[in-house]
């Protein structure tokens, strides 16, 4: 089995550069979401091993969760999008159990 560890770092440097709700073009402020970004990375933390489809339904929650579907357009394919990159980086950090 294989053991992920995927870091604030990974998840919050993807994210921003993801821009979802295209706030960080608006010139918000470079913060703007760590919120989600910290609910990821404690939900991830969960994770036992790497999936995709876990780490997508994750994102896919917590953007609904805090900006509702009439702010968050995306759907659950560009969210896989974005998990398949986090597990991508993440994976050089990956431990065998």
């Amino acid at each position: 089995m294989i053991n992920v560890f995927i870091s604030y770092a990974v998840i919050k440097k993807t994210i921003d550069e993801w821009d979802p709700i295209e706030l960080l073009t608006t010139h918000a402020p470079a913060d703007e979401y760590d919120s989600e970004s910290r609910s990821i990375f404690d939900r991830a933390k969960e994770m036992t091993s790497a999936s995709m489809e876990v780490m997508a339904n994750i994102i896919f929650e917590v953007f609904i969760e805090n900006f509702g579907d009439d702010v968050f357009i995306l759907g659950i394919d560009e969210c896989k999008k974005v998990a398949n990159k986090i597990l991508t980086v993440a994976s050089g950090h990956c431990k065998e159990t």
